[in-house]
C-alpha cells in the first residue's frame, strides 16, 4: 500500500481502483484506461469536478498500485479529504435526485424497480433478453474517440451507478455503410467469435433504415436454418410533416415472456414484412415521442427527466404507438455531457435493442 499526504491507494485491478483517506473512508472510483495522468469516471457523472492524478508505482499482472502525485501544502491534504467525502455524499445525492425523479415522471400506480445485478452468470442472454416487467434499467453510453476511434469511433454501455461494463459497438472500416458490430468485450470485434460477439447491426435496403441482428450466419452463405442469424430488429427514420425526426421501431412481440423467433432466409421475410400483414400479433410497433410546441420558448421541446441534461439532435424517447400516458417512455436517450449520454430502458425491450437503436442516431442523416 502506498501512501501519499494521508490518502492511501490501494492495488488496482482491470478499471477499478480503492481509495482511502486517513479517517478509513473508503471510496470506489473507475477509470477509463490505464495512463500516467488519469481521471476518474466519476468526474464526469458528478455535478462536482474531481481531478486526481495518479503515478503508477508497482506493476504485477492486472494488478498495478498508484500513488497520489500531490506535492501541494498541509492545507491541500486537508482539501484531498474533503474532495473524498464531497464526492461520496454528492454521487449519493445525485443518485437518490435521479431515483426519485424518474420514478415520479412515471405512472404513479407503477411500481418500477430499478434493475442492475451486481453478478450477470450470462452476460449474452442477460444483454437479449427482455427487461423484466415493472423494471428499469439504467445505463450510460460512451462515444469513445481515443487512438484509433478517431475516425470510427467506439461506443461502450456501462450500468449509470456502478459503472460496470455491459457492451461495445464499432463501426467495421472496411464496409462503406454503417454496419456495426457489438461485442461484450470491449477490444474484440470479431464478428466470426461467438463468444464475445452479440449482434451486428447492419444499413437497410430501404433508405434510412437498420437491421440489427445476433451472431447467426448470413442466409446468403449458409444453407442451415438453424445456424442463420436471428432478427432482433428494425429501425426506421423519416422526417416528419413539422421537418423533425421522426422514429420507428419494429421488435418481436413478447408473449409469456419470450420474444417471437425471426430467421429470415429472404427479403420477403422478416420483421418489417410480417408487421405488413394485417394484424400481425407478432411484431411490435414503438415510435418516438413528438416533440410539442412551446409557445413560451417559441419551440419544439420533450419533457425529459434530470437524467438528460443537454440540448442535442440525439436526445429522444421512445413509446408503444398506441400509448395515452404522456408521462410514461420505454427508451429515454440523452445528452449529459461531452460524448456522454444516459440511457433508461424498460420492458419489452432487450438492452441490445435499445444500444443498437442509440447507436444509429449518430449515423443517420435526414436530408
Amino acid at each position: 500500500m502506498q501512501t501519499t499526504n494521508g490518502i492511501s491507494i490501494l492495488q488496482i485491478k482491470n478499471t477499478q481502483v480503492s481509495v482511502c483517506n486517513n479517517k478509513k473512508k473508503e471510496e470506489l472510483i473507475q477509470f477509463d484506461q490505464f495512463d500516467e495522468d488519469l481521471i476518474p469516471k466519476s468526474k464526469l457523472f458528478s455535478p462536482m469536478n474531481v481531478n486526481l492524478n495518479l503515478k503508477c508505482v508497482e506493476s504485477y499482472g492486472n494488478n498495478k498500485i498508484y500513488d497520489i502525485n500531490d506535492t501541494g501544502p498541509n492545507e491541500q491534504q486537508n482539501k484531498s479529504d474533503q474532495l473524498l467525502e464531497q464526492l461520496n455524499s454528492k454521487q449519493k445525492m445525485d443518485t437518490s435526485l435521479q431515483q426519485v425523479n424518474v420514478m415520479t415522471e412515471r405512472l404513479n400506480n407503477q411500481n418500477l424497480i430499478f434493475y442492475a445485478p451486481q453478478y450477470i452468470p450470462d452476460v449474452q442472454q442477460f444483454l437479449t433478453s427482455p427487461v423484466p416487467i415493472d423494471k428499469i434499467v439504467q445505463c450510460t453510453l460512451i462515444k469513445n474517440r481515443k487512438g484509433f476511434c478517431n475516425f470510427y469511433p467506439k461506443f461502450e454501455l456501462y450500468f449509470s451507478e456502478s459503472l460496470k461494463f455491459l457492451c461495445a459497438a464499432k463501426r467495421q472500416s472496411t464496409k462503406r455503410k454503417s454496419n456495426y458490430v457489438i461485442s461484450t468485450n470491449a477490444e474484440n470485434f470479431n464478428s466470426n467469435n461467438k463468444s464475445v460477439c452479440i449482434g451486428n447491426l447492419k444499413y437497410g435496403t430501404a433508405e434510412n433504415s437498420f437491421h440489427l441482428y445476433d451472431n447467426g450466419n448470413d442466409p446468403n452463405k449458409t444453407d442451415q436454418l438453424e445456424t442463420t442469424r436471428r432478427e432482433y430488429a428494425v429501425y426506421f427514420y423519416k422526417k416528419s410533416s413539422l421537418g423533425l425526426k421522426s422514429i420507428n421501431v419494429l421488435i418481436p412481440s413478447v408473449i409469456n415472456g419470450q420474444p417471437q423467433d425471426f430467421k429470415p432466409i429472404s427479403q420477403n421475410q422478416g420483421i418489417s414484412k410480417a408487421f405488413n400483414q394485417s394484424k400481425n400479433e407478432n411484431v411490435m410497433q414503438l415510435v418516438s415521442r413528438p416533440p410539442t410546441f412551446s409557445e413560451e420558448k417559441n419551440a419544439y421541446q420533450l419533457k425529459f427527466t434530470q437524467r438528460v441534461r443537454s440540448a442535442s439532435n440525439k436526445n429522444f424517447i421512445l413509446i408503444s404507438n398506441n400509448q395515452q400516458n404522456d408521462e410514461e417512455f420505454l427508451i429515454q436517450f440523452g445528452k449529459c455531457g461531452e460524448e456522454y449520454y444516459n440511457l433508461d430502458i424498460c420492458h419489452p425491450l432487450s438492452i441490445l435493442q435499445a444500444f443498437a437503436l442509440c447507436i444509429t442516431q449518430f449515423e443517420i442523416k435526414l436530408e
